[in-house]
């Protein structure tokens, strides 16, 4: 009896409900247990509670998503960065590249400009010993002295010896020579008086023939001078182009070297890390990297090399070679069956260096261990 009149005057309130304010209805008067007001109180506690923790979430996913977007922004402006770098290096090696074939070729013409200099310098060098032997000076000298040491002695056989006398005995001697032609001489008179008449002609002529003999051999000397020149001239051009193409033989070998030094830190800084473990999508050696973020990773921090993040997308890049040409540095790419799933980087004899699985981590292997479906340079070299 006591619980029923406590339960009905302590545990059911009144509460007076005005359903429609400043109405003259009746208004409308409802009776609730404590313990539902209780509940109706916590399920507010907890739905504010709900609503609290909900936008404190939703306020930390925002200014998570915030920074992923902002760390995307920095690593596709890093990319922009790296491929406009590619491109003018490509550009610039193009460019290297015609400018080796233009060098190449003015040098073949250089060559065959020179070739053809010294063969006609040798043709004019026989074109005037020719001369000199169609000319025949040592000839025409030797008949002007036999011909002025006839006439001595044609003088020296008169018997005058005064200069009228000598006129005289000429002009006599002159009549004797006709005579012998006017009375039928005989065949060795004939050829003695044709003799003389020759060497007479020879003697007249031969200062004019001397003149021009001596202005044609000084023309052909100015021809031969000028043509020297030009020839110091091309071999002086052709001394030049010899030592540029040294220099960029030796700037070739020296350019050799640097790749075949980076190399060598490319294989001497992936073995450092052999032992370490295996992180599938990891992308530092030291705390646990996979096969492409491996070769990712050592390629970009020790060559300034940019790979792709996945094997199936480095194995588009670089310049194919045949495993016969493969260098250290090198990478060897490995497949599923259909397509590119695993990377390794070749160190020579052989062998490659990997990150193989997370029961191993980061090995050295043969490098045909798996059967390698591509071998790819990423140095450009």
């Amino acid at each position: 009896m006591k619980w029923k009149k406590f339960k009905k005057e302590r545990i059911s309130l009144n509460y007076t409900v005005m359903l429609v304010p400043h109405s003259q209805k009746k208004p409308i008067h409802f009776k609730t247990p404590v313990w539902t007001f209780g509940v109706v109180i916590l399920g507010l506690f907890v739905l504010s509670g709900a609503c609290l923790f909900f936008a404190g979430s939703r306020a930390g996913s925002r200014q998570q998503l915030s920074q992923v977007r902002m760390e995307k922004e920095q690593l596709e402006q890093e990319w922009e960065k790296l491929t406009e770098q590619k491109r003018l290096a490509d550009e610039e090696n193009e460019v290297l590249k015609e400018e080796r074939r233009i060098q190449e070729l003015e040098l073949l013409e250089l060559e065959r400009k020179t070739r053809g200099t010294l063969k006609e310098l040798e043709e004019l060098v026989e074109r005037e010993s020719q001369i000199r032997q169609e000319l025949g000076l040592g000839q025409i000298l030797a008949d002007s002295e036999d011909g002025t040491s006839g006439e001595t002695t044609d003088s020296g056989g008169t018997d005058g010896d005064s200069g009228s006398s000598s006129a005289e005995g000429t002009q006599e001697g002159d009549e004797e020579a006709e005579q012998p032609a006017e009375a039928g001489g005989t065949p060795e008179d004939h050829e003695a008086l044709a003799a003389g008449r020759g060497l007479q002609i020879a003697s007249a002529d031969l200062p004019l023939v001397l003149a021009q003999n001596s202005a044609s051999f000084e023309a052909i000397q100015a021809e031969l001078g000028y043509l020297q020149s030009q020839l110091d001239q091309k071999s002086g051009q052709y001394e030049n182009y010899l030592t540029t193409i040294e220099e960029k033989k030796m700037a070739e070998a020296a350019e050799k070297a640097r790749k075949e030094a980076l190399r060598a830190s490319i294989v001497t800084n992936a073995l450092q890390y052999v032992g370490n473990s295996y992180v599938y999508g990891g992308n530092n050696p030291n705390t646990g990297v996979d096969c492409s973020g491996f070769t990712r990773y050592v390629l970009g921090n020790t060559a300034g090399v940019y790979l792709n993040r996945t094997a199936a997308a480095q194995s588009t890049q670089g310049r194919a070679v045949s495993a016969e040409n493969a260098r250290p540095g090198d990478l060897v790419f490995y497949s599923n069956g259909s397509t590119v799933n695993h990377v390794a980087i070749y160190i020579g004899n052989g062998r490659v260096v990997h990150a193989s699985n997370e029961r191993v981590g980061i090995i050295t292997s043969n490098m045909y261990y798996r059967t390698p479906v591509k071998i790819v340079n990423m140095l450009g070299d």
